[in-house]
């Protein structure tokens, strides 16, 4: 049950899918495209530790699936928030790894037991007699 997972980072904003839910704000929501789709316990490992996360200029971030959604000012991006995201993601893609690692190896566990139990079953049934 090996699963390759390959980290997931930020490629690319997409300024198309950006937009303001308050005319009169500053403030935008802005996506920025994921380099694959995250996977559920990726996505909430993310966002809890994105609240946890604290740095002086923090927005309100999540991540769904191949995006991620902050709202910001988007000139805030490339200095203030791009690096503390990364930093979020880097993290989450190492709690996800040991996640992924520790899930593997509760399968190798239960399939080991499991094997190991069917070898009985055909031992004993080896020695059955019916007559």
């Amino acid at each position: 049950m090996a699963s390759e997972f390959e980290d997931i980072k930020i490629v690319s904003f997409d300024d198309k899918a950006t937009y303001k839910s308050d005319a009169s704000s500053a403030l935008m929501h802005c996506v920025l495209d994921l380099s694959a789709s995250a996977p559920f316990e990726w996505s909430n490992y993310f966002n809890q530790r994105w609240k946890h996360h604290f740095y002086m200029m923090q927005r309100n971030a999540s991540v769904s699936e191949r995006r991620l959604e902050i709202y910001c000012v988007p000139e805030e991006l490339q200095q203030h928030h791009i690096p503390e995201l990364n930093k979020v993601i880097a993290e989450t893609n190492k709690a996800y790894r040991e996640h992924l690692a520790k899930t593997q190896q509760k399968a190798s566990q239960v399939a080991a037991a499991e094997a190991s139990e069917r070898t009985k079953l055909a031992e004993m049934k080896a020695g059955l007699k019916f007559d």
